[in-house]
């Protein structure tokens, strides 16, 4: 499964050798977390279909992270709530994100009862930016508070989910535990996840 060598993809400058690296060593565990949570997301009220990043747009700058997003629409996943699985150059992130592209955005997240999400367990994070991996600060009720306070914005985003750093004893597990330490992650997701694919 996911192991720190992983990491080493990002070491490689060019966009093509890293986009190769990329579809050679990380994809094919995406695929292989896709297959593993498909029960997982079958207890959903709607199918789920999976995103593996193609970074098609670059033609320049290697891209600076990699992930799998799972959306209720096979078109795409940006515009919709949705849970993104992947790595920055020194962590594995989980996130369930709803971006500022999302339709109806401030409407879906005020909808979304405040003790439904902090009853995560300990070791969840919240943020605003999916696009800056430092962005995630432990979740407590005076950190979400302040992330809801910032959603009126027209370019706020909201993400709740957890990292796991390079180095950490995640990545030394056996792909059994380690499958199943994602799927806890992602379950423990799954009635904010519901509620926001429901509204």
């Amino acid at each position: 499964m996911y192991q720190d060598q992983d990491f080493h993809v990002f070491d490689d400058q060019t966009l093509p050798g890293r986009l190769g690296k990329i579809q050679a060593y990380i994809d094919p565990k995406f695929t292989a977390t896709v297959a593993d949570l498909a029960p997982v997301f079958a207890k959903l009220s709607m199918p789920i279909y999976d995103h593996i990043s193609q970074h098609r747009r670059r033609t320049k700058n290697p891209p600076t992270d990699t992930w799998v997003a799972f959306s209720t629409s096979k078109r795409g996943y940006k515009m919709l709530p949705h849970i993104e699985i992947g790595f920055w150059d020194d962590r594995f992130f989980i996130w369930l994100a709803v971006l500022q592209e999302a339709k109806e955005r401030q409407a879906l997240l005020s909808s979304l009862k405040e003790d439904l999400v902090l009853q995560l367990p300990a070791g969840f994070e919240c943020g605003g930016d999916h696009t800056d991996k430092n962005a995630g600060v432990p979740l407590t009720r005076e950190a979400y508070q302040e992330l809801m306070a910032t959603q009126t914005q027209r370019h706020a985003e909201w993400q709740v989910g957890r990292n796991y750093l390079r180095g950490d004893t995640f990545f030394t597990l056996t792909p059994a535990a380690q499958a199943q330490v994602i799927r806890d992650d992602v379950t423990a997701l799954l009635p904010i996840y519901d509620q926001l694919i429901r509204l």
